[in-house]
């Protein structure tokens, strides 16, 4: 019998008005006009497998995207000795423990979270941690046995019913996330579809509590109904470049409403402002923010510009309490649900910071 999962009914990070009107006219002009498209899943689409309901506030629709992984031939990871076993309040084992030919992180409540393999890595556990390392027949451009991400079970993403199943999160290094957006892209036909969301946080420090992805129609405010995803949790995080061609990026932290930081690419700024732009969509992808940004353990008090190209997974800047991520084109209204989140099968892509 396959493992189940836990099912968290509603996510904590409930939806807020962010961005005020002032500084989304100053950066990108008008606001969103035209119609509405709506959010459908790609092929090799694969649901979670909720078991017993949770408390909590509904979440909006959110079901899961194959994007490369699990494929067969996929080497049989390799597991710790043992799980740790918790005496109370559960005699349940709490670990990453192998279960037929599939290795799942075992909760203390009984539930499961399966772990995906992924092409040309291999998956081991050390010191509790599900680490990817890559092998010789990688795609990636990575070096044989070299690090390149960790499944964190503790990840919670929406579903179509309103709940939100535990499916966990994979955080990767730049390269293998940079091959699986490249890949992404050149399977999408319409040209102004070309754009896809890898989640620009580096979560592998979170604390024990959970990481919720939604997805909304709060995103932006002073433009109704703009789509967003949106990653709430808990300490301070590192936000990071999850954008292959970018041009850099510039911080701005002018504070305006609700919104007290974001994060856009310079290319941007040289786009035409009413449409996207088939061949730099996502240059148009805006990261923000409405807690405290940092760097080096300070609080941001200026204007930070980068005009020069950086690698998928460098820091920008570190956020608390949650990072928003919307398609910023004036004139348009380009939903961003769940089928535009890179995933391997039904698991968020995380980028890991470098």
């Amino acid at each position: 019998m396959k493992p189940t999962r836990r099912v968290v009914a509603g996510l904590t990070g409930a939806a807020f008005v962010l961005m005020g009107v002032g500084i989304a006219a100053m950066v990108f002009g008008a606001g969103f006009a035209g119609g509405a498209r709506t959010a459908t899943g790609r092929a090799g689409m694969s649901m979670p497998r909720p078991t017993s309901p949770g408390t909590g506030a509904g979440q909006t629709a959110s079901p899961s995207v194959s994007s490369g992984g699990g494929t067969p031939g996929t080497p049989t990871p390799v597991v710790s000795a043992s799980p740790t076993v918790v005496s109370s309040p559960s005699a349940h084992p709490v670990g990453f423990v192998q279960r037929g030919a599939e290795l799942i992180y075992a909760a203390a409540d009984g539930s499961v979270v399966p772990v995906p393999p992924m092409n040309g890595l291999r998956i081991e556990v050390k010191g509790g941690k599900a680490n990817y390392y890559a092998l010789s027949s990688n795609a990636y451009g990575l070096a044989t046995g070299a690090y390149a991400g960790e499944f964190m079970p503790l990840v919670a993403t929406g579903q179509v019913d309103g709940s939100s199943a535990e499916t966990g999160g994979v955080v990767l290094v730049g390269r293998v996330v940079s091959k699986l957006i490249s890949d992404e892209l050149a399977s999408i036909k319409a040209p102004g579809d070309r754009w896809i969301v890898a989640l620009p946080i580096d979560i592998r420090s979170s604390p024990a509590a959970m990481v919720q992805v939604s997805f909304d129609q709060f995103g932006l405010a002073g433009w109704t109904g703009s789509p967003r995803v949106y990653v709430g949790f808990g300490g301070s995080l590192p936000i990071v470049e999850a954008i292959p061609a970018n041009g850099g990026y510039h911080i701005l932290v002018e504070g305006l409403g609700p919104t007290t930081w974001q994060v856009i690419d310079p290319v941007r700024l040289g786009l035409p402002s009413d449409s996207i732009d088939p061949d730099r969509a996502m240059n148009e992808l805006l990261v923000y923010g409405n807690g405290t940004a940092s760097l080096k353990g300070a609080p941001i008090a200026r204007d930070i510009h980068h005009d020069g190209r950086v690698g998928v997974g460098t820091p920008m800047v570190y956020a608390t309490g949650g990072v928003s991520v919307s398609l910023v084109v004036a004139g348009s209204h380009a939903d961003l649900g769940p089928d535009k989140v890179l995933m391997i099968g039904d698991v968020p892509v995380f980028v890991a910071s470098s």
